[in-house]
């Protein structure tokens, strides 16, 4: 069979996979899901206050409905090296999302989180031995406050891409301020105390997604958020206040992969 031809083939069916996803909105509760991995789940319904609920199918598919929460593992269980993940499928395809661990959180991500979540704050620039010392605090277990997503839903939208909704804070400075506080208790000689934040701040919680089977991971957060209408009337930091839509960045490397494959074959025709 001629190779090039092959190669075609190949484009026509990853581009007619991408473009399909967009062909029409979809949840992941259209089809079945499931529960799986080491911690524990929990979901979160009602409104204005949301009560804890356990994952059963019923309570997952009404939380990922617009009527709350899932939570992915919890505080405890990251701690110990437990996670927790919700599986499905979207467009014929199957989607994995997962709460984090202490290995998931290298000096690269935690750094990158860090220094994104305080420019959010506009807090650009630290001084000598500040940024350093809030990775090591945050790698020695803050990062524990953050890896356990409240997911409000997961879902094909009409523009072709995956979105998955996280449930956080509408405001995150008193959060990082704990943070603050706590690294400025154990700073080393020399390094100058790093000064509270005063701006409000949008951070939303991590997930770890894989958009079809076999896929690459990804690590979703974000910088901003929309009120949710709800909360769990836990000040200062009043949880599941800000809604965090985040959008799973595999669709746009298999529309490329489509595209390279169709431009490499016509590449080889040239020269022949």
């Amino acid at each position: 069979m001629n190779t090039c031809w092959k190669m075609r083939t190949i484009a026509a069916t990853v581009l007619t996979l991408t473009a399909s996803a967009g062909a029409q909105a979809a949840s992941i509760t259209a089809n079945a899901v499931s529960i799986g991995g080491t911690g524990t789940c929990q979901t979160f319904l009602g409104s204005p206050i949301l009560v804890a609920g356990n994952c059963a199918n019923a309570n997952v598919v009404q939380a990922l409905n617009g009527a709350g929460n899932v939570e992915l593992a919890s505080e405890p269980d990251v701690a110990a090296g437990k996670f927790t993940t919700l599986r499905g499928t979207l467009g014929g395809q199957s989607i994995v999302l997962s709460s984090l661990v202490a290995t998931d959180w290298t000096v690269a991500l935690s750094t990158k989180y860090i220094t994104e979540a305080f420019a959010s704050a506009g807090r650009t620039t630290f001084l000598p031995g500040q940024l350093p010392a809030l990775v090591g605090l945050f790698q020695a277990g803050g990062y524990v406050e953050v890896s356990n997503p409240n997911v409000s839903y997961v879902e094909n939208d009409a523009d072709g891409w995956t979105y998955v909704g996280l449930d956080g804070f509408i405001n995150t400075t008193p959060l990082l301020n704990s943070l603050i506080a706590a690294v400025n208790a154990a700073l080393p000689v020399g390094v100058a105390p790093i000064a509270p934040l005063t701006q409000p701040s949008q951070v939303s919680e991590v997930v770890k997604v894989q958009l079809y089977e076999g896929g690459s991971w990804h690590y979703l957060y974000g910088f901003s958020a929309t009120e949710t209408g709800y909360s769990a009337g836990d000040p200062p930091f009043f949880s599941y206040t800000g809604a965090y839509r985040l959008r799973v960045p595999e669709p746009e490397s298999l529309a490329l992969l489509g595209i390279g494959l169709v431009g490499l074959c016509l590449g080889r025709r040239r020269r022949v």
